[in-house]
Order: C-alpha cells, then structure tokens, then sequence
C-alpha cells in the first residue's frame, strides 16, 4: 500500500522553461493564474471561470467536475512553433483520503491553452484525462499489492515516469458500472439505482456530474468508496413533481448524461438516463 500510494506523493521537479516572448509568457501565466484562482475561493463561480474556457469547451466546462483546489503553481510551459498554443502544466494541492487519513497532496495536471479573440483560452484536449480502467486489457492475474506496486515503480524517476508508472498501476485496479443506461417512462413515476464497484486496494472519492432535470432525483449514497466496495447511485423520477422550474432545468426527454467521477484520477463512468414514451 505505501509502494502504490508513493507513486503520486513525491513531490514535482521544476522543469526549464521554452523561450517565448516576454510579453506572450507573461499574458499566458496571468490568465492561466487568474482561472485556477477561481477554484480556491469558497465562492467559485464558474461563470468567472468562463471568460478563460474557449468557444468549443465552454459546454463542458459547466458540465465537469469542479473540484476545490487549496493552491496551485504553474509548473511548466510548451509552447507550439508560433506562440499561439501552449501546454501548461499545473500542481494543485489537493486533499484526498487514503488509508482512513485525509492528506493534503499536489497532483500535476496538463492543461492546454490557446488564443482566441487575441486571448489565452483553456480548452478541453482528450490528452488531459486519464481513460477508465474499464477499458483496454483486463487487468493482470491477482497478486499482492506491494508485487504490483514494484512491478512498475519505473527506474527513471522523474516525474512524467513516476505519474505514468501510478497510472499503470492504477489501470490494474477495476472499477466500474454494474449498468450505464437507465430507462425511464416521462409519463409514469419509477426509481432505478445504479451500482459502483470500487475494485481498487485503496478507499476512493466519487462524485455526481449532470444536469438538474425537472422531476428527476438523482443522488449517490455515499462519496467515499472503501477498497473493494460499491456505491450506489439512487434515480427516483417523479413526473408530477414541477419544484424545479428554472430555466436551466433540462425537460425529462430523450438521452440524458450523466457520470460518476473517481477522484483524484479523474476517471469518469457514462450514466445514460433516457426517457422513452411506450407508447
């Protein structure tokens, strides 16, 4: 278990930094500083967070996870061969349970940037997100965790090995959806639940991420999963309930998204809700 969680605890090696234009470099950090500000105040909004996000991920960013930050730095640049796109990457200091203890830990991130409308923008790359577990190979045969963790503590030690060696570990861990479509009737009142299996050696957090979606109750029995346990995930839909009002509130039609996210991996499981009349 200290082998597994060593992988992300050491700490991050300042990296020297591409030439660019003074006044390129220097717009760059300030709007990249001035968008992760927004996730260490207790008022984020993400509507301040919205002037950073480009055209193409602004759904996104609203649908996605926010997670509370308690600093950041910026701890390496790459910028393409003219200066109008970046790869920032940043540590954020984060609290995440692990053994029973809640620890404060900087986990590095790849963010990429862009200029729109003669502004440095963050937009959504693939690249930046971790895949499920759930896809690519089955996991190897069972083993005891410290064999496992040893078999890819790489012997390149620098921080890019390291953080793909815990990938590569985590990857061995399954976790998953029993299910990931629900079905329900717009017309008629039902409830289904949805079951997490966290099949990893260690406790993990997950969250909900969706819309408000008028009649529909949708909620997580627990956010902490303990190694080998589950979580459930409760839908209660209710035709007649028209509490929910607001202009936001997506109507109970045709498919609707949600996901379960594993923190601090940022693995994220597609929850489908969809409602088909039977008639």
């Amino acid at each position: 278990m200290i082998l597994r969680a060593s992988l992300f605890l050491l700490p991050l090696v300042a990296f020297a930094q591409e030439k660019a234009p003074p006044e390129v470099d220097q717009e760059l950090r300030a709007r990249v500083s001035a968008f992760y500000q927004n996730f260490l105040e207790a008022s984020y909004s993400p509507r301040k967070g919205e002037l950073y996000v480009a055209e193409d991920t602004k759904d996104y960013f609203y649908n996605a996870l926010k997670q509370k930050y308690q600093s950041f730095q910026i701890v390496k640049i790459t910028y393409n061969d003219d200066f109008t796109k970046a790869v920032v990457v940043v540590s954020a200091k984060m609290e995440i349970t692990m053994a029973g203890q809640t620890i404060a830990v900087d986990f590095p991130k790849d963010t990429h940037w862009k200029i729109e409308n003669g502004k440095w923008c963050w937009y959504y790359n693939p690249s930046d997100y971790p895949v499920t577990p759930m896809g690519g190979a089955n996991p190897p045969a069972g083993t005891a965790t410290e064999a496992r963790s040893a078999a890819v503590i790489p012997k390149n030690s620098s921080p890019e090995a390291m953080r793909a060696a815990g990938m590569a570990l985590l990857n061995q861990q399954p976790m998953g959806l029993d299910k990931s479509v629900v079905t329900f009737n717009p017309s008629q009142a039902s409830s289904a639940q949805v079951v997490f299996t966290n099949g990893a050696d260690g406790e993990i957090q997950i969250a909900l991420d969706g819309p408000v979606v008028r009649g529909l109750t949708a909620k997580l029995d627990k956010t902490m999963v303990p190694a080998h346990g589950t979580a459930v995930l409760l839908l209660q839909y209710d035709p007649s309930d028209k509490s929910a009002a607001s202009k936001d509130v997506w109507q109970p039609k045709g498919m609707i998204k949600f996901r379960i996210v594993a923190s601090p991996f940022d693995h994220m499981f597609p929850v489908n809700v969809q409602f088909l009349d039977s008639k």
